[in-house]
């Protein structure tokens, strides 16, 4: 019986950091504006994560169609 916990858990501690390492990285864009006038300088950041999946592939332009040859 306690061979069967031991199992158990170790199986359920591998899974738990096999689905936290990937988590941990995300893709996306960061875009820093810095904008000077009188009264000082500010800075604006700006980061939009991107999610991507092969449910919904970006548009791909039509094929232009050729007449057959002879």
């Amino acid at each position: 019986m306690k061979k069967t916990i031991t199992y158990l858990a170790s199986a359920g501690l591998l899974s738990v950091s096999m689905g936290l390492i990937g988590c941990g990285e995300t893709e996306g864009v960061k875009q820093e504006v810095k904008a000077t006038g009188p009264e000082g300088t500010t800075t604006v950041t700006k980061e939009v994560e991107v999610h991507k999946t092969g449910d919904n592939p970006p548009a791909v332009a039509p094929a232009e169609e050729k007449p057959a040859t002879p």
